[in-house]
């Protein structure tokens, strides 16, 4: 029998309300990329909202679903970084291999007068200096909430890489430490072995029965359209 999983990280409990404990702030007016984010500083935040795993994203959305009717999008926290020339969200991370960029977007063209935002669900490339909407947060100790369903008695089959296998003793602790990574779709407890693999976008084709295993199965990001 499935069993739907909605865990909330740090705190051990399960979640009643989604995307609670994602600190988002929307500015409601629009202004230019680097108004934007000193807006965000100067209420507190780190600046831009950094939206990398797909709860954030699905919170992201509902937050801004009134501010996203104009068409025009809000900023968020992610860009090209002036050293690597690599694309990183602004804690320092970088986007999982699932992120939902716009057929339009993604990394072509890309340049240091632009920035991403989210528009009708992907995130679209933006010039800095046209004025958006925004969205604020945190960038260090972000609360995760992971969103997914348990397969018990399954393992997953064909896998190609994973991104980590740690000891654990139990197979809340896996699906704990899946939450916390905002690449990880899916995580395997084996219980004789005690052991938790996490697996990114892509990295598995099914899953198979084992007696030993148990299967946390993340949801991803909302498919666009």
């Amino acid at each position: 029998m499935l069993r739907k999983i909605v865990l909330l990280l740090p705190l051990l409990f399960f979640s009643l309300g989604r995307g609670k404990l994602f600190n988002f702030h929307a500015i409601q007016t629009r202004h230019s990329f680097e108004d934007s984010e000193l807006l965000c500083q100067g209420l507190g935040y780190d600046g831009l909202a950094v939206v990398s795993s797909p709860e954030m994203h699905v919170y992201a959305l509902s937050l801004t679903e009134t501010l996203r009717a104009s068409g025009r999008g809000f900023f968020i926290g992610i860009g090209k970084n002036s050293d690597t020339h690599l694309v990183k969200w602004d804690d320092g991370t970088f986007p999982a291999e699932d992120t939902p960029w716009t057929r339009s977007s993604n990394y072509t063209g890309y340049t240091f007068a632009h920035r991403f935002m989210i528009s009708s669900g992907g995130l679209y490339k933006a010039l800095v200096n046209k004025t958006r909407t925004a969205l604020c947060g945190y960038h260090a100790n972000l609360s995760t909430e992971a969103n997914g369903v348990s397969h018990p008695g399954q393992h997953a089959v064909d896998v190609s890489s994973s991104l980590s296998v740690t000891k654990v003793f139990s197979y809340l602790e896996c699906v704990l430490l899946c939450g916390q990574d905002h690449r990880c779709r899916a995580a395997e407890f084996n219980s004789e072995l005690l052991t938790c693999m996490k697996l990114g976008p892509g990295s598995y084709t099914g899953l198979v029965a084992n007696i030993n295993s148990q299967m946390f199965v993340r949801n991803g990001f909302i498919e666009l359209s």
